[in-house]
C-alpha cells in the first residue's frame, strides 16, 4: 500500500497535525464562523417550522393538527408544551398576516446564514484558487432557491 508523504506526516506526528489544525481553526476564526452559522440557521429555522404548521393547517383539520402537536410537544418539551401550543394557536388565528412576516423573516435570516457559510467555505478553501468566480446574481439567488427547495420538500 502506497502512503502519500502528507499522510505519512500525519501518521508519524499526529499531535503536531492536531496542533496545526487547531491553530489554523483559531487563526481563521472558525469558532466565530460556526457560531454565526448556528445563530442565523436557528433564526431562519424557527419561522420555517411555524410556516410549516401554518401550511399544514390548510391541508389537515386544525383540531387534528393541534392534537398531534400536543402529543409530540408533550414528549419534546414537557414543561413548556402548553405555552408553545398557545402561541401556535395564536399564529393559526392570524395565519395570513403572520405568515407573510415569517416568510420575509425566514428569507432574510436564511440569506445571512448562507452568506456566512459562503465566507466560511472561502476561508476553508482559501488555498484552492478557482479559475472562474461565480456570478454575483447566482450567489444572490442561490440561498433563496435552497430555502424554496426546503419548503417544497417539507
Amino acid at each position: 500500500m502506497i502512503i502519500s508523504p502528507s499522510a505519512r506526516q500525519v501518521i508519524l506526528h499526529p499531535v503536531g497535525f492536531v496542533w496545526r489544525v487547531l491553530r489554523g481553526f483559531a487563526a481563521n476564526q472558525g469558532l466565530l464562523l460556526a457560531g454565526a452559522i448556528a445563530y442565523y440557521a436557528l433564526l431562519s429555522l424557527v419561522p420555517l417550522l411555524i410556516l410549516s404548521v401554518i401550511l399544514l393547517s390548510h391541508l389537515v383539520d386544525q383540531a387534528l393538527l393541534i392534537e398531534t402537536l400536543t402529543h409530540y410537544l408533550e414528549w419534546l418539551v414537557p414543561n413548556q408544551s402548553s405555552a408553545v401550543l398557545s402561541d401556535i394557536s395564536r399564529f393559526l388565528e392570524s395565519r395570513a398576516a403572520i405568515g407573510a412576516v415569517l416568510f420575509i423573516t425566514m428569507l432574510f435570516f436564511s440569506s445571512l446564514a448562507f452568506a456566512v457559510v459562503e465566507k466560511a467555505m472561502a476561508v476553508i478553501f482559501a488555498h484552492r484558487h478557482a479559475g472562474q468566480k461565480r456570478h454575483a446574481l447566482i450567489s444572490a439567488v442561490l440561498p433563496y432557491m435552497f430555502v424554496f427547495s426546503l419548503v417544497i420538500l417539507l
